[in-house]
């Protein structure tokens, strides 16, 4: 694309929202972009980490000022919303709106690594968890594009390449209704991307089975002009599932039956 601003330019630059934020768009379609578990991770983490640093009560006060941040970008007051709305999952929200939720974040938090630390720790439902535990690591990295779509629909464009078990290539890049909502900002709102993405993936092997999380290494990034986001994941080598051991047992068991009435 051209016309792209360098990262140091944020779609808070941008002094309103230019598309719908949550409910039906204009084609009277469902807005799908990106799910509620995505905005409500955001400000339950941002909250958690002001309530260590100032207490709970001015923790409470920043994740309204984060949404009456929100409310000054939304033309229509019908749009407007309030903590309560926001921690609600099962709201989806316009590509755009997300944008704009994670720069508020990042700068109410005080943190450049925010969404890197915010998906570490709260990207991964607990239910997700747990239906993730029969999986292998190796299993889990190649579904991805099956995870990727239930966090944003029709905007990202996911991809894997060589997975092993103790590493996986992953990649990602915006679908032409995400670009149109980026706009010239692409580069800023890839970046909050990438380190929510690596975060996210890094934290699977402690999630999912209690083991160290994975390293990073990024391969070529949107954000200094590549086509594509692609990551290598690393990790420790999972120890063999259970079951396995158990069959093991049972095939010897019978010699040692044998030994022992010997």
């Amino acid at each position: 694309m051209t016309g792209l601003l360098p990262k140091e330019h944020t779609i808070l630059e941008r002094p309103f929202m230019e598309f719908q934020p949550f409910g039906v768009d204009e084609r009277g379609e469902q807005i799908l972009d990106s799910s509620g578990v995505v905005a409500r991770a955001n400000l339950e983490y941002l909250e958690a980490c002001l309530t260590q640093k100032m207490g709970a009560e001015n923790a409470v006060r920043i994740t309204q000022t984060l949404c009456n941040l929100l409310n000054e970008r939304i033309r229509d007051s019908v749009y407007h919303v309030t903590p309560e709305l926001v921690r609600n999952e099962w709201r989806s929200y316009s590509y755009e709106f997300v944008a704009y939720l994670r720069e508020f974040c990042k700068e109410l938090s005080g943190n450049p690594r925010f969404h890197f630390d915010m998906a570490a720790d709260r990207i991964i439902p607990p239910v997700i968890q747990i239906l993730g535990r029969p999986f292998t690591l190796r299993q889990i990295f190649q579904m991805y594009p099956h995870f990727g779509q239930k966090y944003a629909k029709g905007v990202v464009e996911f991809g894997v390449g060589e997975v092993t078990d103790r590493s996986a290539v992953l990649r990602q890049r915006f679908t032409d209704r995400g670009l149109r909502q980026f706009g010239p900002y692409l580069k800023a709102c890839a970046l909050n991307i990438c380190d929510q993405v690596k975060g996210g993936m890094c934290a699977v092997p402690e999630k999912i089975h209690g083991l160290p999380r994975a390293t990073v290494n990024d391969r070529s990034c949107i954000v200094n002009g590549d086509e594509w986001c692609e990551w290598e994941f690393t990790w420790v080598e999972q120890p063999q599932p259970g079951i396995l051991s158990l069959i093991r047992k049972w095939l010897v068991a019978p010699d040692s039956r044998q030994n022992r009435q010997g």
